[in-house]
């Protein structure tokens, strides 16, 4: 079984104290039902660092924002709860998002009134809009009620990533020497230098060949076989533009065996490009190949940087609230092409700044 959920509360407390009971107490209520579940809160008097390093154990934050910025951290222009906040997303770590609903009244001492913080409070709003897929609340229960769901999607998405991994380990292998021999002679034959090859594993020789400018960028294309004709319209866009593309319908052949297959494409990609369909969220296959990902995400295990792509009305996925993805609703492939490769090379330059 995979390691427990650990969740952070992130938010403000004067304002917000009925709301973080609730969630805190729908939390308590996953663990109970998956005994799977923990949380952990920040309280308003511990050191910043003390808090930064609760975000950095976790594998979920829960972020509520409500009219008030509150305490700036001493000699940082921000407030504790966005502090946390950037550290969370700094790591990449998955943020579900919840703002109080703007047009519900509430008492005006829960109301920011320092212009400075207020322009801060508005600034902060504007980030995580523009990062995530915000959700709103109108009062606590409605709040504990969306957490919860959220978090039980979550938590059963990665349930279902440990079965696929656990059900590939079930399919016939080949002898280790043999799958490092077919790895070392694909690099080999890509020039890469032998001693580079002995020193890694499959996705350190796929971030290798990238590097070193030996292979272009790999996109995943995760989709449901429903929506293949606007699919095929947007990798023959992204071909047309130079982007390497694995497809199942390219890709696994006659007889192979399909988790390996897809496994060793993940392995490899640089990304995974998810169109979003209500076909694609209820296929087995789809679901799965977002699932490990975003496992691999949260066990920190690397894996390719996600594009989500929506191509109709569907609820998002909680683990991918914190991504912002490319609405494709109109069918303008083009400019969906354009939107993705330029994407695809701020991601690059950025890796590359890195390395």
């Amino acid at each position: 079984m995979r390691k427990s959920l650990t969740v952070f509360v992130c938010s403000t407390y004067t304002d917000l104290a009925e709301e973080r009971e609730f969630v805190l107490q729908a939390i308590r209520k996953l663990q109970h039902q998956h005994d799977s579940m923990e949380f952990f809160g920040a309280l308003s008097d511990l050191p910043i660092e003390t808090c930064l390093e609760e975000v950095r154990r976790s594998d979920v934050m829960v972020v509520i924002v409500g009219h008030r910025y509150g305490s700036l951290v001493p000699g940082m222009n921000v407030s504790f709860s966005e502090a946390e906040y950037n550290e969370g997303y700094r790591l990449g770590k998955p943020c579900l998002v919840y703002l109080r609903d703007e047009n519900i009244p509430i008492l005006p001492k829960f109301i920011e009134r320092e212009a400075e913080k207020i322009t801060l409070l508005d600034r902060f709003k504007s980030i995580l809009r523009t990062r995530h897929t915000i959700a709103t609340f109108k009062n606590s229960h409605d709040l504990s009620v969306s957490v919860a769901a959220d978090l039980s999607r979550t938590a059963q998405a990665l349930e279902e990533a440990v079965k696929a991994e656990e059900a590939e380990k079930e399919e016939p292998s080949t002898s280790l020497f043999e799958e490092i021999n077919e790895i070392i002679k694909n690099a080999l034959g890509n020039g890469v230098e032998k001693s580079s090859v002995i020193s890694t594993v499959r996705q350190a020789i796929a971030t290798l060949l990238r590097t070193e400018g030996i292979r272009k960028p790999l996109v995943f294309i995760s989709h449901s076989h429903n929506d293949k004709k606007i699919v095929s319209a947007v990798v023959s866009g992204l071909k047309n533009k130079g982007i390497d593309i694995w497809i199942d319908e390219h890709d696994i052949r006659f007889g192979d065996s399909i988790f390996k297959a897809i496994s060793k494409g993940m392995d490899s990609a640089d990304y995974l490009a998810f169109f979003m369909s209500k076909s694609s969220l209820s296929s087995k296959w789809s679901s799965s190949e977002l699932d490990a990902m975003m496992s691999r995400r949260l066990s920190k295990r690397g894996g390719a940087v996600i594009l989500p792509i929506l191509l109709e009305d569907v609820e998002v996925p909680a683990l991918l609230r914190d991504v912002m993805y490319l609405d494709l609703r109109d069918g303008d492939v083009a400019e969906a092409v354009d939107k993705l490769s330029t994407a695809i090379k701020h991601h690059n330059l950025n890796k590359k700044n890195k390395e």
